[in-house]
């Protein structure tokens, strides 16, 4: 009876998050914002993303703002429709459906978000001087570079994190080393579906495996010899 009930709270949470806006593909939004130009277009996800890239004429309101709501009804009256994007797609439709729940009726949201957007060759702005083109890297293709190599070792890492920077010339050595062996590198800043769907909550997070099957993986620093002890 408890798995029952779950079950149609979860199914009715899923049908009103639905109902709360229109959600379109990346070429369908785009055609959409641009005939109708005069609609507010939202970029919900933090400062920092939107300044390294964001949909041209788009403003920025970080969902995560503590005074969300009430920078919305001073902003943006209730009538007023919406054009929302975040960075995967799921923020939109968790703002789609706060919003809803406050008196906004009619939001249309991207689906698959700024990813989706720069994957399907988008145009978009920076906000940066020094602007450098963005990449993400679809699940589709993860499960492609899995496959690449008897052995592939992913590993998760950001620019700004320390112990990366420590593991960088081990794994490159390890890499240039093993025949069997494949290295694929992720900016996890840059792909959040994907740290979200592989689980990734803290950097650096080396992934290894084995004929295209996850056979191990590891948070934080380590050795050299802890590692190739795991390709055999």
């Amino acid at each position: 009876m408890k798995k029952i009930t779950f079950l149609l709270l979860f199914i009715s949470h899923f049908l009103i998050a639905q109902n709360a806006a229109t959600i379109l593909f990346p070429n369908d939004f785009e055609k959409s914002t641009r005939q109708n130009a005069n609609i507010p277009l939202l970029d919900i996800r933090s400062k920092g993303e939107f300044e390294a890239g964001h949909i041209k004429k788009a403003i920025h309101v970080d969902y995560l703002r503590a005074d969300f709501e009430d920078y919305m009804k001073q902003a943006f009256p209730k009538k007023s429709p919406l054009f929302i994007y975040c960075q995967t797609g799921q923020s939109s439709q968790d703002a789609a459906q706060y919003l809803s729940e406050i008196g906004y009726e009619n939001i249309t949201i991207l689906k698959g978000g700024f990813e989706k957007w720069i994957s399907n060759s988008k145009p978009y702005k920076s906000s940066q001087k020094g602007f450098t083109p963005l990449g993400f890297i679809s699940n589709d293709n993860y499960d492609l570079m899995v496959k690449n190599n008897k052995y592939v070792l992913v590993d998760f890492y950001a620019d700004w994190c320390g112990p990366c920077k420590k593991m960088a010339p081990i794994l490159r050595k390890i890499d240039d080393e093993s025949i069997e062996l494949s290295m694929v590198k992720i900016d996890a800043d840059k792909n959040t579906s994907l740290t979200e769907t592989h689980e990734v909550s803290e950097i650096p997070t080396l992934i290894l495996y084995k004929n295209g099957k996850q056979i191990w993986r590891h948070t934080g620093l380590i050795t050299e010899n802890e590692i190739k002890s795991k390709i055999h």
